[in-house]
């Protein structure tokens, strides 16, 4: 059987940082919608830092219960998580999530991974799945960082992580510390990676291949400092590749652009529609033109971008193939 990854969406945890922690539970309530229906099966809500930040870390618009309650009742088939930096939050905090959610992935700085064991232990005293983000990896080399999480794994932790937090990583950095996970230990590799040097969906195809099955991303890349690995860029990747059949990107790209888009006070990311683009091996030239037609027809851009590939010869599209594609997409 062949392998698939697994996607990890953290919009609403790690991308929080990129609008200061701003994000409402309307915010919270449509993304994990979209994220659910779109066949997401992880996401990750709550404040940027950690669960349980207190004004020292910057306070969220919402209390972690707040965020969720809400996204809670908001998913279907997901499974909802957060994140607990265990240098930072009350261990009481994990008490907090056995209460609303699926999952909990407990953070430490990778030379630091004494901190992590009792929120290890309370959090399997509640039945949480969890995982260990070993932040900052590179701090460690490979076969140090793979010792670790080989005694994370004697623990009973199923998932550890490498993680990018600075953005370092090129793909063969990444592949050397999944492989030594992998060699060292049966636990099951996931990777988080930042966007510094504009390696972070290249890195995270490479984790997969060198045999991580857990791979984190965010809607328009938002996230701490250059941001994270972009969502759609990834799932598209991955769709070319033949994997994520059952993910519904085009759902994915509407709601990236139009409840994210613009949001944060600088740019992240690729516009979506630029994304659908170059899915389908069309010049974007046109854009405007599909923007408003596909308005007038209340039709989504990016399945009207998809529909238009159907039959299109050459990248470059007409006024005329634009006005049938929508036609035929209206009878």
């Amino acid at each position: 059987m062949k392998r698939e990854p697994t996607i990890l969406d953290t919009t609403m945890r790690d991308g929080s940082y990129a609008v200061n922690f701003g994000y409402t539970i309307d915010d919270v309530r449509s993304i994990v919608q979209d994220l659910d229906a779109a066949g997401i099966p992880y996401i990750e809500i709550g404040h940027g830092m950690t669960t349980g930040a207190t004004a020292a870390q910057g306070l969220a618009a919402q209390t972690d219960e707040e965020y969720f309650r809400t996204g809670r009742a908001a998913v279907r088939n997901s499974k909802l998580g957060a994140v607990v930096l265990a240098s930072v939050a009350p261990i009481e905090t994990v008490d907090l999530a056995a209460d609303y959610l699926d999952f909990l992935r407990i953070c430490a700085l990778a030379t630091e991974f004494e901190k992590v064991v009792p929120f290890v232990e309370r959090a399997q005293s509640k039945g949480l799945e969890l995982t260990i983000q070993l932040v900052a990896s590179h701090l460690l080399t490979p076969d140090l960082l793979a010792s670790v999480a080989k005694r994370a794994g004697e623990m009973g932790v199923r998932i550890v992580y490498v993680v990018d937090t600075t953005g370092t990583f090129l793909p063969e950095d990444v592949r050397r510390y999944v492989e030594a996970i992998r060699a060292a230990s049966d636990v099951t590799v996931g990777y988080h990676g930042h966007n510094n040097l504009g390696m972070a969906v290249a890195n995270a195809l490479e984790a997969f291949e060198a045999g991580a099955d857990f791979l984190d991303g965010t809607l328009m890349g938002l996230g701490r400092g250059a941001g994270n690995c972009q969502t759609e860029c990834l799932i598209a990747a991955l769709q070319r590749r033949g994997h994520l059949a059952g993910i519904d990107l085009d759902r994915i790209l509407d709601a990236a652009r139009s409840r994210l888009l613009g949001r944060a006070p600088r740019e992240y990311g690729i516009d979506p529609w630029e994304i659908s683009f170059g899915i389908h091996r069309l010049d974007s030239l046109q854009v405007e033109h599909i923007r408003t037609s596909a308005d007038n027809a209340s039709l989504s851009v990016s399945r009207v971008i998809r529909e238009i590939a159907k039959n299109a010869e050459v990248p470059f599209l007409s006024s005329e193939d634009i006005e049938l594609a929508v036609a035929g997409m209206r009878t």
